[in-house]
């Protein structure tokens, strides 16, 4: 059985040709990130990361006042 196999196809272990399921195109259509766009995401990460270390600390003061009972008005 000498069958010629064609692109976007396979042979199964039966023998039968079968279409290609997986997709490998989205990996060539990747974006091309330039410097710019690397600095602003390491930008934002790193506002994002001082946003939430200053939302804990505002938490745990709220819930320690809480358990004061507020009497630091």
């Amino acid at each position: 059985m000498n069958q010629e196999i064609k692109p976007g196809h396979y042979l199964d272990p039966e023998g039968n040709l079968q279409k290609e399921r997986r997709k490998g195109s989205r990996r060539k259509k990747r974006a091309v990130i330039n410097h710019h766009d690397r600095r602003m995401a390491g930008r934002r990460k790193s506002d994002q990361e001082f946003d939430e270390r200053e939302s804990r600390e505002a938490i745990a003061d709220a819930l320690e006042e809480l358990a004061d009972g507020g009497e630091n008005d």
